[in-house]
This record gives C-alpha cells, structure tokens and sequence, in this order.
C-alpha cells in the first residue's frame, strides 16, 4: 500500500509539471530558413521539449530564405514564419496585417567581405564602386544591408552590380573563386569564411555591437523575429504565449550555456568545423534579445534601412503598433 501511494504521488507530480490538454493540444505550423545556426533557439526548444511543457505541437518547416518564410505566411501554409523585422516593414507597406511578437535577435549577424583576390584593391566601402557585390537573392535582407551600406558612405546602389550568391557554402565559393569581388555573408558563413581566411578582415561587420554602432548609429537593431497575421495572434493570444515562453526558454539555453555544448544541438550533417561552429555560437550568444521586446525607436530605423531600397516604404507612413506589439514577449 505505501508503495502504491509513492507511485500515485510520483505520477501526481510529474503531471504538475506539464498542462493536461490531451487531445486539445494547440498545434503550430512554423517556417524558418535553412541556416543551421541563427535558428538554434527555435530547434533547442524543441529538443528539450519546451514546446511539449507548454502544451503546444510545434510543425517545423525548413525554407530557402526568410522571404521564403514570410511568403508561406502570406499564403496560408504557415501560421508563424521567423523572418527579418524589415522584411516585416516591406509587407506592412502593401497594406497587410503581418506584425511581429518576438524579438530574436538585437543586431543582424552580417558581413561585408573581400574576395581574397581583391584584398589589395578594394579597402573601403567607396573602391566598390563599379564592383560585382554578391548578396543571397535580389531583393533579399542581404540585398537591402547592401544598398543601405552603400548610401551610407555616399554611393548609391547602382554603383555596383549586384549577383545571387545564395547562402552558406556557395556564398564562399563565390569570393574565393573570384566571381564576385565582394559579397555580404550570413551568420554561419562569416564564420566559415573568417576560418578558411585568417588574415582577411570584414569592411562592415554588424555581429559586433561597434559593428552595429558604425552602420547604424544605433546599439540595437531589431533583427530576426517570429511573425504572424494579426488576426491569428488574436485568435490563438494563448497559444502564441505558450510558443514565446518556449522560444524565450531556448534563448536562454543557447545564450547560458557553453559554445560546445550548444553546438551539440546542431545536426552532425549540418555542422562546419569546430573552429568555424564555435565562433558562430560565440556570435549569435552575443546578439542574442534578453528580453524579446522590440525597442520604442527601433522600427523607425528599420523603416529608414528598409527606405533605401523600397521608395514606397520611405513614403508611407507605417504604424510600429502594426508591425509589432511587446504584448507576448513582456508577458510572463
């Protein structure tokens, strides 16, 4: 019989730990770009079942690009999409109601690298003009930091001609084979490339908050976050606040915890080297939100970044209410 008891209490307990919904568990289709590591908050959660502990199912889709990932929000496939603040900023301009509830990241993990060819030749953001600059996509994130740095320091975009480089390794194979004299590497492939190029420096480097200070004129510049149609986060207000507090509990693990053990968390086939993962870690660690809140001038300046390269965002005017809310992130 006290074994009996011991067992109930036992049970008893470990229920209190986790919500009972049986089969009313709330179930959320989330899409996200490939890169293996800017996204690890996301896949920590749920590895350790953060998401299971607040009594959500979360579908993972992987897609090409954060564009990618706002275009199957739009369309309907997902309910969330982690895309970039100002990718946010250029729908919230063709009048749709798409805002963002979660701030993963207080700065871009962005570079401005030399083809190791033109080190000599090209020292500073003016000698690219006449220039092939590689970015992922036209008119990608990667695409708008370009023409931003460019206006920047008193050229404008059409003084460099722009290529598709893609992401990862076929951005790097693109500086180092010379088909581009420059390109804006992405999270884990600044890394890889800082590896591979020891004595290479980046013209522009945001991963650092000086980086940050020298492109922007700010500390902080909102980056990747969760986004959703403003109907939806009406609608499921509960079930959006189970999938902040999961994600948040991510953060925290993948910011608390030693470089080699977050890497851990990375699938083996999608890892660089240890030199290369490490230093990427080290990075996101740094830029990661410790709150998730948007700050109060942040999507001002993301509306002038975004300007540079969409007229129409610089001409109209855009609500920061209607593109984001703190609502979920301040919410214990």
């Amino acid at each position: 019989m006290r074994r009996l008891l011991l067992l109930l209490s036992t049970i008893a307990l470990l229920s209190c730990d986790r919500p009972q919904f049986g089969a009313s568990i709330r179930k959320i289709r989330l899409a996200i770009h490939r890169e293996p590591i800017a996204f690890l908050p996301v896949r920590v959660a749920e590895t350790l079942g953060y998401y299971e502990a607040e009594g959500i199912a979360v579908d993972i889709s992987e897609v090409a690009g954060g564009s990618k990932a706002l275009e199957a929000l739009v369309g309907g496939s997902v309910d969330v999409a982690a895309a970039s603040m100002a990718d946010v900023m250029l729908v919230a301009a063709e009048g749709r109601d798409i805002r963002g509830f979660l701030v993963l990241y207080t700065r871009p993990s962005a570079v401005l690298a030399i083809a190791p060819a033109r080190s000599t030749t090209i020292r500073t953001v003016r000698d690219l003009k006449g220039r092939t600059v590689g970015v992922s996509a036209p008119g990608s994130w990667s695409h708008q930091f370009l023409n931003f740095v460019l206006v920047t320091n008193g050229l404008s975009p059409q003084d460099v001609s722009t290529v598709s480089v893609g992401m990862s390794a076929s951005s790097l194979a693109a500086l180092e084979h010379g088909t581009v004299d420059a390109a804006v590497l992405l999270a884990s492939a600044s890394a890889a490339f800082a590896e591979r190029h020891a004595g290479s420096t980046f013209m522009v480097d945001t991963r650092t908050l000086a980086g940050v200070r020298q492109v922007f004129g700010a500390a902080t510049f909102p980056s990747l976050g969760l986004v959703a149609h403003d109907n939806w986060l009406r609608a499921n207000t509960d079930t959006a606040q189970r999938l902040v507090r999961a994600v948040k509990r991510g953060m925290d693990w993948v910011r608390d915890h030693p470089a080699e053990q977050v890497r851990a968390m990375i699938p083996e086939a999608s890892r660089m080297t240890d030199g290369a993962d490490l230093q990427s870690i080290c990075q996101i660690q740094q830029g990661l939100s410790t709150d998730g809140r948007m700050p109060p001038d942040s999507p001002e300046l993301i509306q002038r970044f975004v300007a540079v390269s969409n007229a129409k965002v610089g001409a109209t005017h855009i609500d920061a209410a209607k593109i984001y809310t703190n609502e979920f992130a301040s919410a214990k």
